[in-house]
């Protein structure tokens, strides 16, 4: 997800990327790879594959296969894994998830819940199960499921009861090392300033047009895979 934080307006701004969109991953023709779903990019990022020495790892690998496709590069990045997103939620007591239409995760013999139109509490555990089902849906889908858990969960991140505990959490968070970031403890208050001004109707989310690109089925030595393409 690409994020604009406008402090002047205040406004934010969100661009979410299919995951599994192909894409060029610059840099590593010499291990024999030119072309990948865009998550790879961070993947193949990492410190554990050996595969790149830029700054940040997995999240610079990705930066850069961002500027090479598309002509912009992020000032700053910020990487959560699921485990840690559980943690947070469930540090805030969980969060209500309000569906306006009823989210089957059951497809397939998968055994991920069943969510009628209506409110639900989830903890960390179901939120994060709702986040992913992707089994009778496609990866937009999905895409749609998980801005429904990040908005539910701002909206508990800036309720009067957790607003105080704000900076306690996110610097907690970030001297674990349970986001990897290059923002500074000292940049979280003007973030947290931002987020607790903020009116709903400024944030603002939006993904690349599904008719801009189209789904094909790759057919792998063990698995069937797919991907879009622009």
């Amino acid at each position: 997800r690409l994020i604009r934080l406008d402090f002047t307006t205040p406004s934010v701004s969100m661009l979410t990327i299919p995951r599994d969109l192909r894409v060029s991953i610059p840099g590593l023709e010499s291990r024999g790879i030119d072309y990948g779903k865009i998550n790879q990019a961070y993947f193949f990022g990492t410190p554990a594959m050996g595969y790149y020495s830029g700054a940040a790892g997995g999240a610079g690998l990705l930066a850069d296969t961002l500027y090479y496709n598309f002509g912009f590069y992020p000032d700053h990045y910020g990487v959560i894994s699921m485990r840690a997103l559980q943690k947070l939620i469930d540090s805030v007591g969980g969060i209500d998830v309000t569906l306006d239409q009823p989210v089957d995760g059951n497809a397939n013999g998968y055994q991920n819940g069943f969510y009628d139109v209506g409110t639900h509490h989830f903890d960390g555990a179901a939120a994060i199960t709702f986040a992913r089902i992707r089994e009778g849906y496609s990866d937009l889908d999905r895409i749609d499921h998980q801005t429904i858990i990040l908005n539910a969960l701002y909206q508990r991140l800036t309720s009067e009861e957790i607003r105080p505990r704000l900076l306690a959490i996110a610097t907690d968070f970030i001297l674990t090392n349970q986001v990897l970031t290059d923002f500074a403890p000292s940049d979280l208050p003007a973030l947290i300033c931002l987020a607790t001004h903020l009116d709903r109707d400024r944030i603002k989310v939006a993904t690349l047009p599904s008719d801009t690109f189209t789904a094909q089925t790759l057919l792998g030595s063990n698995k069937v895979d797919r991907v879009f393409y622009f």
